[in-house]
């Protein structure tokens, strides 16, 4: 079709399908110069978790809100107990904060390899490669793998068909990985996923023993072979794609929030208060970037900061301040989460100049800076980012992350020597550097993970073992909890009055991520990244199926697509793009 003298094509892909729910993308691309110039992210499934949890004991969001999702359901346990840990004043003694951590860091070491291997490897695979860049396939037939004697393929393409679906030997070596991963969760969270140990003021967890610790050790060590092999083969496949021409595809503003995670035993409390100087403990910092500036590195800094907008969203404003200061008394916004209100308003699909999703606008305010409204960015690249420039652990030296993984001798896996990493901050955040970031976190949660291991033994000598701490539940109270999903921060907010949650919000990374137009027009990061983003698919416009468009959103956010239906102005194309199904 022809708009304004410009060749524009449309291409609406919906759904692009998604473990926590669905996801439709709209797009115009300008044939001639093969870029898009307008997108819109859009949810058209309401689920209503936060209104089902107003009157309930706090204690049960904890339980209740893992069921938001089945592949990454710790860290809203996590997140839902350090709020609620807050609301009843419940600070966990150090060995429980200990267990909750090594929970938290199986569940990342298996979603980082769903989302490397099985959700984004396959569009960067033999399979989709011939079919979408034919020409890139005879260039990786000719490229040497630099990282061959670590990962064990000779050439590019040989990684390329190591990825197929169902078939590519990473793509399956990683499922067995990721079995690890559940079973260490189970460990000391009695079953994975919707872990049943989590509870305010520490874990659920009797007659804990060194050889529970063992077991665990043994499954990380897997992770922590498999890793070397996964880091540096995406390095090399990554590589070869930015070398195609790949830089701009996906590529934003350095605009990036983190929550941190792997709390500090020693340090962490229940006061929040205290948050600031816990968060900064953790062994991920927490963190705002604005245009590649660290801003600010202060849990309580970036709570008070949250703006949650609903303009574009179909859900009515009709909600009223309650909460005027948090217990520091920080001025609280009326769109702050812990004043804002779920109150669903359904609107019709397709109407992007007014209301056109479920998912809310968060935004987050400079309040002790410009006072500005700013699109942040979460998720393995911002948590790295943040992390390397606050240089409040060990392992960053400002502009990268130097970190070593020990030998691990496993049959089956490929290199056993011990191994040194480092992940440097990338020119600009884009497509590749999103996936390259979660390769490199997979090992980095590694690391964490066993200094965490040494930790818990280091107590069990010392005779700690106590993993909860009795309390009285209080009439009233508010909390905030904060920790990092695979796909980046999760946050929590609970509002207690008269013993029962009198409001509670939470924010998954994807509504940050997926987030429409805010007030100002803004687009989300989804959209903003789609924006710009040259078209490399091969053939003719009318024949493109929008791989460029689906490997931008997958970069962020793992999904499951199988059959997806391309609406090319008015016409319905329905093809296979890809199995991406992976057994769970």
């Amino acid at each position: 079709m022809m708009k304004e003298g410009k060749a524009i094509q449309e291409i609406t892909i919906e759904p692009v399908t998604r473990i926590e729910g669905h996801l439709g993308v709209h797009v115009k691309v300008d044939t001639n110069t093969r870029k898009i110039t307008d997108a819109y992210a859009y949810s058209p499934m309401f689920r209503g978790f936060e209104i089902i949890l107003v009157g309930r004991e706090p204690s049960e969001a904890v339980m209740i809100t893992q069921r938001v999702c089945g592949v990454c359901p710790v860290p809203h346990a996590l997140a839902s107990v350090i709020a609620v840990d807050q609301v009843y004043g419940a600070s966990p003694p150090p060995m429980g904060i200990v267990l909750r951590n090594l929970v938290h860091g199986a569940e990342q070491l298996y979603d980082a390899e769903v989302g490397v291997i099985n959700l984004e490897g396959p569009d960067y695979s033999e399979v989709a490669i011939k079919k979408f860049n034919p020409d890139w396939w005879k260039e990786a037939q000719k490229t040497k793998a630099s990282g061959s004697d670590v990962h064990g393929f000779g050439t590019i393409a040989e990684i390329m068909t190591a990825l197929n679906p169902l078939a590519g030997e990473l793509y399956l070596r990683s499922l067995l990985v990721q079995k690890a991963g559940h079973n260490m969760a189970a460990i000391f969270g009695a079953k994975h996923p919707h872990v049943q140990t989590f509870v305010p003021g520490g874990v659920a967890k009797a007659n804990l023993s060194p050889s529970d610790i063992e077991s665990y050790l043994t499954l990380l060590m897997r992770h922590v072979a498999f890793t070397k092999e996964l880091v540096t083969a995406t390095d090399d496949l990554l590589d070869f794609v930015l070398e195609q021409g790949y830089e701009d595809v996906g590529a934003r503003e350095a605009n990036l929030g983190s929550a941190g995670a792997y709390d500090d035993p020693e340090a962490y409390s229940a006061e929040y208060g205290e948050m600031t100087d816990w968060g900064r403990k953790r062994m991920l910092s927490p963190g705002v970037i604005l245009d590649g500036k660290l801003v600010t590195t202060d849990l309580v800094e970036f709570n008070v900061g949250v703006r949650e907008h609903i303009g574009s969203s179909w859900y009515s404003s009709e909600w009223k301040q309650e909460i005027e200061t948090d217990p520091l008394g920080n001025k609280i916004a009326l769109e702050h989460p812990w004043n804002k209100r779920t109150i669903p308003k359904p609107g019709e699909l397709g109407k992007f100049d007014s209301a056109y999703s479920w998912c809310t606008s968060p935004r987050w305010r400079h309040w002790k800076g410009d006072g500005e409204d700013h699109n942040i960015e979460l998720g393995p690249l911002a948590r790295m980012w943040v992390t390397t420039k606050a240089k409040l652990v060990p392992e960053s030296t400002g502009k990268s992350l130097k970190f070593e993984l020990p030998a691990a001798v496993i049959p089956g896996f490929k290199y056993a020597e011990k191994m040194e990493f480092e992940w440097k901050i990338p020119e600009k955040p884009n497509t590749v550097e999103r996936i390259r970031a979660r390769a490199y976190y997979h090992a980095y949660s590694a690391s964490c993970v066993l200094k965490m291991v040494m930790k818990s033994l280091e107590l069990l000598k010392a005779g700690k073992v106590a993993v909860w701490t009795p309390y009285k539940k209080p009439r009233e109270g508010i909390g905030f909890g904060a920790t990092e999903a695979m796909r980046g921060a999760c946050l929590h907010w609970c509002v207690m009055k008269k013993g029962v949650i009198h409001n509670y919000q939470f924010h998954a990374p994807t509504t940050w991520n997926a987030s429409p137009r805010d007030p100002e027009g803004n687009p989300g990061p989804y959209e903003e990244a789609l924006l710009q983003t040259p078209i490399t698919e091969a053939g003719k416009p009318e024949e493109w199926k929008g791989v460029d468009v689906v490997r931008v959103i997958r970069s962020f956010d793992p999904c499951v697509g199988c059959a997806v239906a391309v609406h090319m102005g008015k016409r319905i194309v329905k093809h296979e793009l890809l199995p991406f199904a992976v057994p769970l």
